[in-house]
């Protein structure tokens, strides 16, 4: 049985300084000033599994998951020159806190990450943001 629900738990879990974070069930579109920096965990929209030994056990599973860091309106300030040392902070924090957490489940580990800096569209408004995207495998 797949544990992503623990997965997406571990990876919410993880605390980065000044960042509020809002998990699957906590997602709105709405975003008060006030929550900035927000992560906000959005599900996967794909996947991939595959058997990896002949019968049914055990199966690979391949999973995607956005964690997208809002941090500032594209309006305030003068641009990303306002954030970036802060921004880029906040990236060597969740690689570091990533590298720790590199199993979030005794059948899951961390295979790939990947990260985007720039602006990012949210709702009714448009943000600089930090976007990672997890690639975890898990095997069943």
């Amino acid at each position: 049985m797949s544990q992503i629900s623990g997965i997406y738990d571990a990876i919410v879990g993880i605390s980065l300084t000044g960042v509020n974070v809002r998990g699957i069930d906590d997602i709105k579109l709405k975003v008060r000033s006030g929550d900035l920096p927000m992560r906000m965990l959005i599900p996967s929209t794909s996947g991939e599994g595959e058997f990896i030994a002949i019968g049914s056990d055990p199966s690979r599973l391949i999973w995607t998951i956005r964690d997208l860091c809002l941090w500032t309106p594209l309006s305030a300030g003068s641009g990303v020159g306002d954030h970036t040392e802060d921004m880029v902070a906040y990236i060597n924090e969740y690689i570091t806190a990533i590298k720790a957490l590199r199993n979030p489940t005794s059948q899951s580990n961390i295979i790939h990450w990947e990260w985007e800096l720039g602006p990012v569209p949210w709702a009714d408004g448009d943000y600089w943001a930090i976007d990672f995207i997890l690639t975890i495998e898990e095997i069943i």
